[in-house]
């Protein structure tokens, strides 16, 4: 908000000005009053207004006398003479003083609010040409901690910092260079090619972040907000946070303004536990079910840049550590991650791409003997996917056969209907497992793909001649 003082003899005539003018509508609010010029120049010394409304026949000191002490303690105020038209020519020798207009007595309030429009425009157009919002060596000055240099930079900038005065880190992430249309005042600094930090008053900072979503539509951008600080020694954290947030269009797909993420995710604690187990036993199953609900989480928002490096980090450090064919090289840090892949589903699908080769078993290989191009592109599907909902309905959309026709090339290629042939595949499996680990049985089952406990066990013991428990206790013998 631009400040103004109101200066005039006549108390019922401030007061009219102040509740009867519409201020805020052109980004003004009247900060003081004054009865004489010369309290009015002190409080312009003091207080350094964007502009005075003044009245010219005052006791003390004079309008005139005002105005042109006013602009040498102070030259960018800019002054605005209230004057009767019986001193019209009193005003008139302002605008020799530099006075940016007048208005007679008696006052129209359209007459103000229209003077109000222009000193607006005039002191937009100088906070845009005058204002250094870019300032290259902020960043370098976060980053190597040195809080007195940050602290110079935004007092010279007027962007000071304290309980009054809330500063809101925001980061952009874009392909596209996208410069801000309209006045704001902030200060700016470039992270990386593709990074740009913003510092911003809490007054300011939802403009800020509207000219900025406006800037870089057509782009996969994202915009990540901090947390409102009053004190340096956290700006660290809340750039952080920030920048972090910023990566919302890698882990989500979607462009748009990203809040920071927790600082604690239970999902990502689970999933990495289930990706070492399936890495550690080479259960392609149970890695292809960690990674189609990774990706899901990455696209519900629930999975942020962090989880996405400890996933890829997780699983390719394990090829390195155990010297598996599948290893791949890291990548440092986010940014790099973030380049390289473009969003979390590729990446996702990269590492599916990469593992499976190392997880390939070979009781779940194809056999030789089926030739038909699309019934082993269906079993290889199958395969992968065996613990979902399948059915005959759905695999004939997506491999474009007649349902009719799939079940009888299907029991001609291989020798057993479609519905034999997954429930033998999801009670193999079932075996791995009650082998492997120590999962309760109808947990057991609901891995398998089977959410009937009981048709699971009857299904177990028609295809093996025992329950899932026995199975279990022969094995640990």
């Amino acid at each position: 908000m631009y400040k103004a003082v109101v200066v005039d003899d006549e108390k019922w005539i401030v007061e009219g000005i102040k509740s009867g003018v519409h201020w805020n509508s052109f980004g003004f609010e009247v900060i003081a009053d004054a009865e004489n010029g010369q309290e009015a120049l002190e409080l312009v010394k003091a207080l350094r207004p964007d502009v005075v409304l003044t009245d010219i026949k005052m006791p003390v000191l004079g309008g005139l006398e005002l105005i042109k002490k006013g602009k040498e303690a102070s030259p960018d105020t800019l002054f605005v003479v209230l004057s009767a038209h019986a001193e019209f020519a009193y005003a008139q020798k302002a605008l020799n003083y530099g006075t940016f207009g007048y208005c007679l007595k008696p006052f129209e309030i359209e007459e103000i609010d229209s003077m109000l429009a222009r000193l607006a425009e005039v002191l937009n157009t100088r906070k845009r040409e005058s204002f250094p919002a870019h300032i290259p060596d902020l960043y370098e000055a976060i980053c190597s901690g040195d809080m007195d240099q940050v602290k110079r930079v935004l007092q010279q900038t007027g962007t000071s910092i304290d309980n009054a005065r809330q500063i809101l880190p925001i980061v952009v992430q874009s392909s596209k260079a996208a410069g801000l249309q309209q006045p704001s005042q902030h200060l700016s600094f470039q992270m990386s090619p593709r990074r740009f930090g913003y510092l911003v008053h809490e007054h300011a900072a939802e403009a800020l972040l509207e000219d900025l979503s406006r800037a870089h539509q057509g782009s996969m951008y994202s915009i990540g907000a901090g947390f409102l600080l009053s004190d340096l020694a956290e700006l660290n954290a809340s750039l952080e946070a920030a920048s972090l947030a910023s990566y919302g269009s890698f882990t989500t797909g979607q462009p748009g303004m990203f809040n920071p993420p927790p600082q604690t995710n239970p999902y990502i604690e689970e999933t990495l536990k289930m990706i070492s187990d399936a890495l550690g036993r080479k259960d392609r199953v149970q890695f292809m079910s960690c990674m189609k609900t990774a990706k899901t989480h990455f696209s519900e928002g629930k999975f942020s840049m962090k989880d996405a490096y400890l996933i890829f980090t997780a699983i390719i450090y394990h090829f390195f550590r155990t010297g598996a064919q599948g290893s791949g090289r890291m990548f440092e840090g986010y940014e790099e991650l973030s380049y390289h892949f473009g969003h979390a589903g590729a990446m996702i699908d990269y590492l599916v791409e990469h593992t499976l080769s190392d997880l390939d078993n070979p009781s779940y290989a194809i056999r030789s003997d089926i030739s038909h191009k699309t019934i082993r592109e269906i079993l290889r599907y199958i395969h992968d996917h065996f613990t979902d909902d399948l059915s005959i309905q759905g695999l004939s959309e997506k491999f474009f056969l007649s349902p009719n026709y799939l079940c009888h090339l299907f029991k001609k290629e291989v020798g057993e209907n479609f519905i034999e042939y997954v429930s033998n595949q999801r009670i193999q499996y079932a075996c791995k497992l009650l082998a492997e680990t120590n999962d309760p049985i109808k947990q057991i089952g609901d891995k398998c793909g089977f959410n009937d406990y009981f048709y699971f066990t009857r299904i177990f013991k028609r295809i093996t001649n025992m329950t899932p428990t026995q199975y279990r206790e022969r094995q640990n013998l």
